[in-house]
């Protein structure tokens, strides 16, 4: 690092929102599953008995969930529909998207895009009449893979 360039502070983990297809669609209370992992593969070397090998195996993404609070909108259910339709075959029903990390002052911060993501479940909200809470819908998403890129 270069002794000019300034130590940028942490961004926020509270203001995202979803984009399919270059489109924002909705913003979120709460994402997660933004996570890869890799299987270790090991060796036991014969005559050796300090150490095992590790290699890497296969590597999977987490599936990713959204919380939101429940609006009019109901496009992140029609997509939800399509699966539960069999329409595995149309254009519409794989869609890569992205979900984008804003600054408080709503420049984009960094973005996860997401490829060939449909939705895997939907969860409604709980319903309490003693309570104030927000009614919360839940979408979990499957991909084939994430890419992270800085604004």
């Amino acid at each position: 690092m270069r002794e000019t360039e300034v130590i940028a502070d942490p961004e926020g983990a509270y203001y995202f929102a979803l984009e399919i297809e270059g489109c924002e669609i909705a913003q979120f209370m709460e994402c997660s599953g933004l996570k890869s992992t890799t299987e270790i593969f090991e060796v036991q070397e014969g005559g050796l008995n300090d150490r095992v090998h590790k290699f890497p195996g296969q590597s999977k993404w987490e599936n990713i969930t959204l919380r939101w609070g429940v609006t009019s909108n109901v496009d992140m259910l029609n997509w939800r529909a399509a699966v539960l339709q069999d329409k595995f075959h149309e254009d519409e029903f794989w869609r890569n998207g992205s979900i984008v990390l804003k600054g408080q002052d709503g420049a984009e911060v960094r973005r996860y895009n997401f490829k060939m993501g449909w939705p895997v479940s939907w969860e409604g909200p709980s319903f309490n009449g003693g309570s104030s809470d927000i009614a919360i819908e839940a979408l979990e998403l499957a991909h084939h893979g994430i890419d992270v890129v800085g604004a």
